[in-house]
């Protein structure tokens, strides 16, 4: 080959480079946009339409309805036939239910969880916590006629939930530091002085009780699973509107969500001699 066929060569090549390294970009780009997409909605902003999703990604109309389309035809997104607003599909519950199977503790869990629910006939809930935020995987919804609206796949701070501050209470105190201090920067000194006296009194009674900041009108009563070795990364709940609790009831749902998660602890492998040997 002549040095000017390998100069052409080599040109060729450099020239083709970026236009590939661009439409490699536009491709990650667009799966960034549509995935920015999917998290605008929420609970209160359950059907969106066009304009609405424009401004939230601050794009211009006609990306996001290719977006939208796309999503559409994959079964990520629904739209309304009528008003054409857009909501999350039903693909994307297929791809949560992977999730959650591959947890083992839903697996090992539902079982006794929907056994307390019909005994209880409250809302029953599963969260597991993941840095400052807790995710409700399971919440099973009470018989009764008045009853809370579920949580499932909902998040939030963990400090605000007494499932979370149960699991908050038992993680090495170092972990505990790192949550409280980067939980909410809107957390004063005398707010943080409390939760650690929460953290006590949760640590000495093996379970938390108090109305929720995400619920109000709401009493929650919550325990800690833990693991084979002894760490507490999930907790379940029960959930009950003000009027239907005594103290009474309080002592029994109390001990029957302590009892729950302590049987679902022994199916995941926790054997309290073993957790106290390494503690």
């Amino acid at each position: 080959m002549s040095s000017i066929e390998k100069s052409n060569t080599s040109d060729k090549r450099s020239a083709d480079e970026p236009t590939k390294s661009k439409k490699d970009g536009t491709r990650l780009s667009s799966v960034a946009a549509a995935i920015r997409l999917l998290k605008v909605f929420n609970e209160e902003n359950a059907e969106l339409g066009i304009s609405t999703l424009s401004r939230q990604l601050k794009a211009s109309k006609s990306t996001v309805h290719r977006l939208a389309s796309t999503l559409l035809a994959e079964g990520l997104l629904e739209q309304d036939p009528v008003t054409e607003r857009y909501r999350l599909g039903l693909g994307l519950f297929s791809l949560g239910a992977l999730v959650r199977q591959r947890l083992s503790v839903t697996s090992v869990a539902k079982d006794l969880l929907t056994d307390l629910r019909d005994e209880v006939r409250e809302n029953v809930e599963l969260a597991v916590l993941k840095g400052h935020a807790i995710t409700y995987i399971y919440d099973f919804e009470s018989p009764e006629a008045v009853r809370l609206r579920p949580r499932l796949g909902l998040s939030t701070l963990a400090v605000d939930s007494a499932l979370g501050m149960v699991m908050i209470a038992f993680q090495s105190e170092e972990n505990i530091k790192d949550i409280l201090n980067g939980a909410d920067p809107r957390l004063s000194a005398a707010r943080r002085k409390e939760l650690y006296k929460e953290i006590e009194q949760i640590r000495l009674e093996g379970f938390a009780a108090e109305e929720e900041n995400a619920k109000m009108g709401a009493i929650c009563v919550s325990a800690p699973i833990r693991n084979a070795n002894g760490s507490v990364t999930s907790a379940i709940g029960v959930t009950v509107p003000d009027q239907r609790v005594d103290a009474d009831r309080m002592k029994l749902l109390a001990r029957r969500v302590v009892e729950t998660a302590h049987a679902i602890s022994l199916r995941l492998g926790y054997i309290q001699e073993q957790a106290d040997l390494h503690t």
